[in-house]
């Protein structure tokens, strides 16, 4: 029987990075089905507190009653007030979150998704700056109808973050000569796959471009809490500034302001699949947002109870980024010993390897190394996965303990 035209338009997306893994798949490390496979230092996973993290969250599990029965869609009352308070005091937000501005989803992917459904149309464009997390290829495009505008902003020098307002506009415009309407745009905040923050004044410049063209801006911010960069150098300040804590409305029109996140990434449990959408002046979407997917109730009261602890929250936070911040070290120790070059990393558990000199400059023997390295016992992503402007880098993965696989 046949598909609709909608599932067969999702099946033709490609996603490069979703590719390469699904092609590593029956060879990665595991303890059991696999003891002998190769290490996993491609998927963006923290392992540094994993323990940690699970012995909290055995004790946060509790079923009542009442979680038999459904839940609300956009998460509990009591859940979304608490993670009010973890807004405030961890992204500093200008003007005040109400828990009403909060809304529970199934992953930061499916926030994406889902904001993607309710302000955008079929035939759209989004302007993502490139290099970018892979999987926006699909948590932007399917079921959607909206298309990926990338845009190189940080070519040839991936170590520099500063935009440029000219050069961004360019994008824009070439856009429009081609026939594409660009009616969104996604910043990733921590940036993915380069681990390196935007500062204020980049952001205020993507505010003003917004503002210019009414475009609706996405802030994906879910690597927020896992800098560790001010820990590296003490001189520096936290490097991330979250969207929330400037005053937005001076740049742009408020209601065109969304922010994601989730717990899979400063919290490490990918597994538990819980996101949130951050909209504090729009009216109509926060109405279309309560018509969404539902949330587990298990999972509502497990999260209510884990943020329930404020103190073991904000100190398994500091943990972390010290952990980070060790582990980069260590990393980065090895990497300088094999001549191997890399961009500095500030944020997140990832780093991308500079290997332009050890590989010819062609997409295909990237891959060809990028296998070899599989086959030898390594599992990277790709920089192709990412969209990097030329062929050459890996992300590696450095969140994992030292001792043993």
């Amino acid at each position: 029987m046949p598909i609709s035209k909608r599932a067969t338009e999702t099946l033709a997306i490609q996603s490069p990075m979703s590719e390469s893994f699904f092609e590593s798949l029956g060879k990665l490390h595991d303890p059991v089905l696999n003891p002998t496979g190769a290490l996993n230092l491609g998927v963006a996973h923290n392992d540094l507190l994993q323990q940690k993290i699970f012995e909290k969250a055995q004790e946060c599990l509790q079923i009542t009653p009442e979680d038999i029965n459904y839940g609300a869609a956009e998460g509990s009352p009591r859940l979304r007030q608490l993670l009010r308070d973890f807004f405030t005091r961890h992204f500093n937000p200008i003007y005040p979150i109400h828990w009403q501005d909060i809304f529970a989803q199934t992953g930061a992917g499916a926030s994406i998704n889902q904001l993607f459904m309710v302000i955008n149309d079929p035939g759209d464009y989004c302007l993502i700056p490139t290099p970018y997390y892979g999987a926006l290829d699909y948590d932007v495009q399917v079921n959607t109808g909206v298309k990926i505008f990338p845009a190189h902003l940080h070519h040839p020098d991936l170590n520099n973050m500063t935009v440029n307002p000219d050069l961004l506009e360019s994008h824009y415009q070439r856009a429009q000569s081609e026939g594409k309407k660009i009616t969104s745009m996604i910043v990733t905040n921590p940036e993915n796959p380069l681990g390196r923050c935007y500062s204020a004044q980049d952001i205020k410049v993507f505010l003003s471009f917004g503002s210019k063209h009414q475009i609706h801006m996405v802030f994906d911010e879910i690597y927020a809490l896992s800098t560790y960069g001010q820990l590296l150098d003490e001189k520096k300040e936290d490097p991330f500034v979250s969207v929330l804590s400037l005053p937005y409305k001076d740049f742009i029109d408020p209601t065109l302001i969304h922010v994601v996140y989730g717990l899979s990434k400063d919290f490490a449990i990918n597994g538990f699949r819980v996101g949130f959408i951050i909209d504090q002046f729009n009216g109509p979407l926060k109405s279309a947002l309560c018509r969404g997917a539902y949330t587990s109730t298990i999972t509502d009261r497990l999260i209510f109870n884990l943020f329930s602890d404020e103190k073991w929250i904000d100190g398994y936070l500091l943990e972390n980024r010290q952990a980070l911040a060790e582990s980069y070290k260590k990393t980065t120790q090895f990497l300088k010993t094999h001549d191997v070059d890399y961009i500095e990393a500030e944020a997140g558990p990832f780093m991308l390897l500079d290997l332009r000199k050890y590989v010819e400059p062609t997409f295909e023997a990237n891959k060809l190394l990028w296998r070899r390295l599989l086959d030898s016992g390594v599992y990277f992503a790709q920089g192709v996965g990412f969209y990097t402007p030329e062929p050459g880098y890996l992300r590696l993965t450095f969140a994992l303990p030292w001792s043993g696989r």
